[in-house]
């Protein structure tokens, strides 16, 4: 048993360190590897175990999570960009790859060891981000005409920043519900790395979130004084810490120098060596207090109605000065309606933290919507959103997803797929209750309900490695909720049956994993401008993925630079054949053609992207 918890927190740890590191997942090379290596472990258990511990709980997750994706493979049928779906598809079937594993692999004595290895992989990913903004001389790029908004090695702010928020509500829970005084010294001291990277990402809305988790938490959980007490000791160094550094100038303006910014930096990375060694401390100190002091019945009830009546003079002092919670919410309806504030480069980045405008998300959601309306049924197809946009966007802003899951996968997948969806990621809530009192359950809830909070705002979904961290907290609630009974036993005959599909799986991410290698292969040497490989690993891309209209459209680029204007356009012909609603496949004709065909060309990608630059 000890041997299976180690394997356990080794494997989520490796998991999820390793795809965060790869981009955060966001890219299709990533997919393929993440899930035959997550198969591998899938087949394993199916030889090696005859009992699994799976209830009709796990059964109602896991089966929606599989329709759901069989749904997205079927909608390659009647997708107005087939291709496009193709990669949803792969994208999707890492989720459901992890869910089989962990599910299969995880008891419920070993979730203090699932979310550890997740939290400790966190940790690393967000302590490496920290580092490039700490030390900019010898690690990452310095480059604050980016935004100076922390964001490697996932490659997105906010998707930092959730992942942040998700390790720092895992970090709290082990704080206050860790078994020893070890754990709970590593949890707290954990919120040095995961606040202040969590602040250089200056996301508003993975601190909104954050917020909602630990309501959630402490909602949940039963013995309240007590975790509110576990929370302040445990944040209060980092909460200093966050504080000192919005206190710097060259660790909060773009226009930064790198030698103010390394000096600041080096700084600060001794005060967060100061805040994790005192939250440590603390976090210890009061796990062995509570296991030698006994307060009186008394002293408890005071302290509680103490910290009742911060909460209550908490919440006088926000209406005081904020007004009513009704004037409140007027007041932060109509900022998020508001348009975008653009803080000029010599502006403190703190600035955008409290600036609640939805950044033109209003408008992304519209033409979701509206992309919903005109396919009610099925949708406009998995991954068509991008097109949906170009056509009919209102401004010129260039954007792939609708920064909202629920609204997105309507459009896309109709109300039978969100309903399938829906039903997957529900489903671990409806059932938190029975994993009441369960260690760290409280934990694994409150970082859920951070994702799925964010995920209506913005692309999480998109990021495997963000989605993955979420699908672990959700089956760590499932898992802590099964009785102690000994596990189901599984004949040879399911057992084989599952290891066909599961050979099966594996097979289909080999194959979109050759595919997507070869696609950016021949991406990067059109960078290099070596026209000769790019052609061939085009031709293999489409060997691999017959599918893809990428690959005989980078197949088209590479002719048309060498000359061969008939081949190239012929290429063209055959990627627009695969996804005739793509305008760059049509602007990509037009470059290769002349007369009629030309014309014909530039008139459909004027149609596709009325707003582009395409002209």
């Amino acid at each position: 048993m000890a041997f299976d918890a180690a394997v356990v927190a080794v494997g989520s740890g490796l998991l999820i360190g390793g795809v965060a590191a790869a981009s955060g997942g966001y890219f299709a090379t990533s997919w393929g590897w993440t899930a035959v290596a997550v198969l591998w472990a899938v087949g394993l258990a199916l030889l090696l175990r005859t009992g699994f511990e799976i209830g009709v709980a796990e059964l109602v997750f896991f089966g929606a999570l599989v329709l759901f994706a069989a749904w997205i493979w079927l909608g390659t049928t009647w997708s107005e960009s087939a291709p496009r779906s193709f990669f949803e598809g792969e994208r999707v079937l890492v989720y459901v790859a992890a869910a089989a594993a962990a599910l299969l692999l995880i008891h419920r004595r070993a979730v203090p060891q699932l979310l550890g290895g997740v939290l400790f992989a966190i940790v690393v990913i967000c302590g490496y981000g920290l580092a490039t903004r700490l030390f900019p001389n010898r690690i990452g790029t310095f480059d604050p005409a980016a935004g100076y908004r922390l964001e490697g090695p996932i490659g997105y702010w906010n998707a930092l920043g959730i992942f942040a928020v998700m390790g720092a509500l895992l970090a709290l829970g082990f704080a206050a519900r860790g078994r020893s005084a070890i754990t709970r010294g590593f949890g707290a001291s954990a919120l040095a790395i995961l606040l202040p990277a969590l602040y250089f990402t200056y996301s508003r809305a993975s601190w909104i979130v954050l917020a909602i988790g630990i309501v959630a938490l402490v909602a949940y959980e039963q013995r309240r004084p007590q975790l509110v007490t576990a929370f302040a000791l445990a944040a209060a160094a980092p909460g200093l810490a966050v504080l000192i550094a919005s206190r710097s100038t060259a660790l909060t303006h773009q226009t930064a120098s790198i030698s103010a910014a390394t000096h600041d930096g080096n700084r600060f990375a001794v005060t967060l060596l100061a805040a994790a060694a005192v939250s440590w401390s603390l976090a210890a100190g009061l796990a062995r207090g509570e296991r030698s002091m006994r307060p009186p019945r008394w002293l408890l009830i005071s302290y509680a109605a103490g910290l009742a009546a911060l909460v209550a003079a908490g919440f006088l002092v926000a209406v005081a000065r904020y007004g009513s919670p009704p004037t409140m919410a007027r007041k932060a309806y109509h900022s998020f309606l508001a348009k975008p504030v653009h803080l000029s480069r010599d502006a403190n980045l703190n600035d955008r933290l409290f600036s609640f405008s939805s950044n033109g998300r209003v408008d992304l959601w519209k033409v979701a919507w509206s992309d919903y309306k005109r396919h009610p049924w099925l949708g406009s197809g998995p991954g068509s959103y991008e097109q949906q946009w170009d056509r009919h966007r209102p401004t010129t802003l260039n954007v792939r997803d609708a920064h909202n899951l629920y609204l997105e996968q309507l459009a896309e997948v109709g109300p039978f797929g969100l309903a399938l969806l829906l039903l997957a990621l529900a489903t671990p809530l409806a059932v938190a209750a029975r994993a009441r009192g369960a260690p760290l359950a409280g934990a694994a809830l409150a970082a859920y309900v951070a994702f799925l909070t964010h995920a209506a705002v913005d692309w999480d979904w998109e990021v495997t490695a963000v989605t993955l961290v979420a699908l672990l907290c959700a089956i760590a609630l499932l898992a802590s909720r099964r009785p102690e009974c000994e596990p189901r036993a599984f004949g040879l005959p399911a057992r084989l049956t599952a290891l066909v599909a599961t050979t099966a799986l594996a097979a289909l991410a080999l194959v979109g994993l050759v595919g997507n290698l070869a696609l950016a292969s021949s991406r990067h040497a059109a960078v290099r401008h070596d026209w000769q490989k790019s052609a061939a690993q085009a031709r293999r891309a489409a060997n691999w993925a017959p599918w893809s209209s990428d690959a005989p459209d980078l197949l088209g680029q590479a002719e048309l630079q060498q000359g061969h204007i008939a081949a190239a356009a012929a290429s063209f012909r055959r990627a627009l054949a695969k996804d005739p609603q793509e305008w760059q496949l049509w602007l990509d004709l037009y470059s290769a053609t002349s007369g009629r065909e030309a014309q014909h060309a530039f008139r459909r990608t004027y149609e596709l992207n009325p707003r582009g630059d395409a002209g």
